[in-house]
């Protein structure tokens, strides 16, 4: 029997701490690009969260999918929704016909935040479910 100690936070929790982490500076960027609709010269900032996700974790799965019946669906991976990753500079748009330079979408931007703060919303109810389960545990059961 070996002596190492079992971390109970290294899994899900600390995945989804890390997102917390992430969608909160997402959150402060957004509102950043908001605040600068007006700023000339400005250039929007963005941060793919999922990709900085897939980027930080570091423990590959466990076990790998197997197809274990022919009537089965294979197991592959599907692609990351990247509609967030594309990050274009105000004089790549060649619908961008503001003379101050700026390249603010503030309809895009709107629509980012409302995006980042469901899925902060989200994350942070399963890391809350998370914990009331360790606690269940902990407690045997008992209130």
């Amino acid at each position: 029997m070996d002596n190492q100690p079992v971390n109970l936070f290294s899994g899900t929790i600390a995945t989804l701490s890390r997102s917390l982490d992430l969608r909160a500076r997402n959150h402060g960027m957004i509102l950043n690009n908001v605040a600068n609709a007006d700023t000339p010269n400005y250039k929007p900032f963005a941060l793919n969260v999922e990709e900085a996700l897939q980027r930080d974790s570091q423990s590959p799965p466990l076990a790998p999918m197997k197809q274990t019946d022919e009537r089965h669906l294979p197991g592959r991976q599907m692609p990351i929704d990247d509609t967030s990753a594309k990050t274009e500079s105000a004089a790549d748009d060649p619908l961008l016909f503001r003379g101050d330079h700026n390249g603010v979408d503030i309809d895009a931007e709107m629509t980012a935040l409302a995006k980042n703060s469901m899925l902060y919303k989200a994350s942070a109810q399963l890391v809350a479910s998370k914990f009331k389960g360790l606690k269940h545990a902990i407690t045997g059961g008992s209130r």
